[in-house]
C-alpha cells in the first residue's frame, strides 16, 4: 500500500509519495492510475492537492494525462541525444561549429564577455589537476559561445559540451594530460582570447581549428 501522507499534508508530500510509488513500479508502463478522487482518498488529501501533484508529475514526464481517458504511467524517457553520441563524433562536430562560433564572437562579444574569457583563462592557468582544468576549459568554450549572443549557437555548444561530463570522455582526455599538452592547450586558449580582444576573425578561426585538431589528435590518435 502507498505510504499515507496525512501527517504531511500538501501537494509536496503527495508528490513525494506518488514519485516513490511510480519509481517503485507500483503502476506498470501504460497502466491507468486511480482517479483524482480515489487518489485523494488513498493518500488522505483533498482533490485539488492531488491535481497539483499530478501537474508536477506530468511536467517531470512520469505520467501522461488524457482528457476523458484518465492518467497513465508514462514510458521511460528516451536518452538525451548527447548520451548516444560518441566522443569522436562530438569532436568532429566541434571542428565544424567552433571555428565559425568564435568568428561570430569576435564580431559580437562585449567587454563583459571578454572579461569572462579572461576569468576562464586565469582558471585554466591556475588549475591544480585535470578536473579543475577541464572545468575551466569547458567554461572558456562556453564563454566563446555566449559571446556570439546567438541562442541557437549557445544551445548547440552546450549540448556538445555535456558529453565532456561522461566517463568515456574523461578517460580519453586523461591520455593527453601531460605538461607539454597542457602548455600547448593554454597557448592556444590565450591566442584565441587575444584574437577576440583584437577583433581578428581570421586569426580566431585559425587558432580554434588548430586547437580542436590538436585535441582530436591526442584523444584519438595512435
Amino acid at each position: 500500500m502507498p505510504e499515507p501522507t496525512k501527517d504531511r499534508p500538501g501537494a509536496a508530500a503527495l508528490l513525494d509519495s506518488l514519485t516513490r510509488d511510480l519509481r517503485a513500479d507500483r503502476w506498470r508502463e501504460g497502466e491507468r492510475l486511480p482517479t483524482e478522487r480515489d487518489l485523494g482518498t488513498t493518500y488522505g488529501v483533498a482533490r485539488n492537492t492531488v491535481r497539483r501533484a499530478l501537474d508536477a508529475l506530468e511536467q517531470q514526464g512520469l505520467i501522461l494525462r488524457h482528457v476523458g481517458r484518465g492518467t497513465f504511467r508514462a514510458p521511460p524517457a528516451p536518452p538525451a541525444a548527447e548520451e548516444s553520441l560518441s566522443p569522436s563524433d562530438v569532436v568532429e562536430c566541434r571542428l565544424i561549429l567552433e571555428p565559425e562560433m568564435i568568428s561570430l564572437a569576435v564580431a559580437r562579444a562585449s567587454q563583459a564577455d571578454i572579461a569572462r574569457m579572461d576569468e576562464c583563462l586565469r582558471g585554466t592557468d591556475g588549475a591544480a589537476d585535470l578536473a579543475a582544468f577541464e572545468h575551466w576549459d569547458a567554461a572558456l568554450h562556453d564563454a566563446f559561445a555566449r559571446g556570439t549572443h546567438n541562442g541557437a549557437v549557445i544551445a548547440m555548444s552546450r549540448s556538445l559540451a555535456r558529453v565532456r561530463e561522461r566517463t568515456d570522455w574523461g578517460r580519453l582526455k586523461a591520455r593527453g594530460n601531460t605538461a607539454a599538452h597542457r602548455a600547448t592547450l593554454q597557448s592556444q586558449h590565450h591566442a584565441m582570447v587575444e584574437a577576440v580582444r583584437q577583433r581578428d576573425r581570421a586569426e580566431a578561426r585559425r587558432v580554434m581549428r588548430e586547437h580542436i585538431l590538436f585535441v582530436q589528435d591526442y584523444m584519438f590518435g595512435d
